[in-house]
């Protein structure tokens, strides 16, 4: 296919998937990085060149984005860093959770507005420390999710400050915020992920005007694939009945409890985040089939010189590849019953008749290959638990009686899991015996 004088090749197949994988060298996602950064952010020229220089590492072990992925892999990976910012996202969440019964019990509320509101309170707090833009001045939330609404502008550099000047203010004042943050030095008041971007953004001489607005392409990543892919989760498990069961059954005997004080009705619950996963099986699998469902995002490559790709196919330089996850997770030949499938990702054997779970190649929720997402363990580590924490200590309901299924709706091309159509009007409340929990999280 002949995009704009080039061309398009879409890879629709497992096999071909891994075989560009094994063509990283010349199937490269790095040259979409500062272009889509700059359109996004509205970083300067002279933060591109920074950017661009020695961007695919070709020329050694230098260069700002070669030091960023690496530090936030390590950052972000599974260790003592991820376990702490998952820990203070937590308990910050559980916090929120707390302070805001008494408005639960006095009217419904939109779920996806509230799952936005606290996992972006509480990730940045996490993130970045008790004085983060969003605590300090908490006008921002709202203005980074109008931001977001038109993001497609500024992916299509249609001039955004005319044509979408709500969105494109929200940004401005971001990334204004977030450029006092770095005018002090967050070392040893934020995470390991914020104190490792600084550093690099210092040690490759962006200034902090910059570093601000490159930080609101971090926060795109931070927030906004996660809270639609709660928001389904939560309405999946809330919406049948039998599933929710199962799940506080399962985690209700996994999850060991802390002493109860006498006379006192309050329990102590410690939640294990680095084990959830492996002692939650099925709360796992809903996790994974609710990103299989919802993940419909693409990922590109550019062609950097002519490529044979699996002994089968010439692909010319210059030209762009893409890898559209909408088709591999709805691909019967791959999955069988492409529906939701809770317990589709549960150790079982094939033969016993459960759904069927697809190859690794084709399943993409956070991409793959050289550029598989370096958020996902703590993106994962916070859905799983915030979602265990909701499941296990409160009821929802919608408030029209009946849920109704929601609908993705692709406004933003810049993320994997698209946003749901209309919100759900719910109430929601403690379970009986399950009023006053403590949580503690490991």
């Amino acid at each position: 296919m002949k995009v704009l004088s080039k061309s398009l090749y879409v890879v629709t197949s497992p096999e071909l998937v891994s075989a560009v994988a094994r063509n990283a060298k010349t199937l490269s996602f790095n040259p979409f990085i500062s272009e889509i950064g700059i359109r996004l952010t509205g970083a300067d020229d002279a933060t591109r060149a920074i950017i661009d220089d020695n961007l695919d590492g070709k020329r050694g072990y230098w260069g700002y984005v070669v030091e960023v992925h690496d530090r936030t892999v390590a950052a972000m990976g599974p260790g003592r860093d991820l376990d702490l910012a998952t820990k203070t996202m937590l308990s910050e969440a559980v916090l929120s959770l707390e302070s805001s019964k008494q408005a639960f019990s006095n009217a419904p509320v939109n779920l996806y507005n509230l799952i936005k509101h606290i996992l972006t309170l509480c990730s940045s707090r996490s993130l970045y420390g008790p004085e983060n833009p969003f605590a300090t001045q908490p006008e921002l939330e709202d203005a980074f999710w109008d931001y977001e609404t038109d993001i497609n502008v500024f992916l299509i550099n249609l001039a955004p400050s005319l044509l979408a000047r709500k969105a494109y203010l929200g940004r401005e004042k971001v990334a204004h915020a977030f450029k006092r943050f770095f005018d002090r030095d967050p070392t040893g008041r934020s995470s390991a992920l914020a104190e490792a971007r600084y550093e690099a953004a210092h040690k490759y001489g962006i200034t902090t005007t910059n570093m601000g607005r490159l930080e609101v392409g971090t926060l795109i990543g931070i927030l906004v694939n996660t809270v639609p892919t709660l928001f389904y989760l939560l309405y999946h498990i809330f919406s049948d009945r039998s599933l929710l069961h199962s799940l506080r059954a399962e985690f209700q005997s996994s999850t060991p409890r802390g002493t109860q004080e006498k006379d006192s009705e309050q329990r102590e619950i410690n939640l294990d985040t680095t084990t959830l996963r492996e002692n939650c099986p099925l709360l796992s699998s809903t996790y994974q089939e609710v990103l299989r469902l919802y993940s419909r995002g693409a990922t590109a490559r550019l062609v950097t010189q002519d490529t044979i790709l699996n002994n089968q196919y010439l692909l010319t330089k210059g030209s762009v590849l893409m890898m559209p996850a909408s088709v591999l997770h709805f691909s019967p030949a791959i999955w069988g019953q492409t529906d939701f499938q809770a317990r589709r990702f549960l150790k079982h054997d094939a033969a016993a008749g459960g759904p069927k779970k697809g190859s690794a190649a084709a399943y993409r929720p956070f991409g793959g290959g050289s550029s598989l997402c370096p958020g996902r363990h703590f993106a994962s580590a916070e859905i799983l638990a915030l979602a265990a924490v909701i499941l296990f200590q409160y009821d929802i309901e919608p408030a029209a009686g009946k849920w109704t299924p929601p609908v993705p709706c692709q406004k933003n091309l810049a993320v994997n899991v698209f946003t749901p159509r209309s919100d759900v009007l719910v109430s929601i409340s403690p379970r009986p015996g399950f009023e006053d929990i403590k949580w503690t999280f490991n």
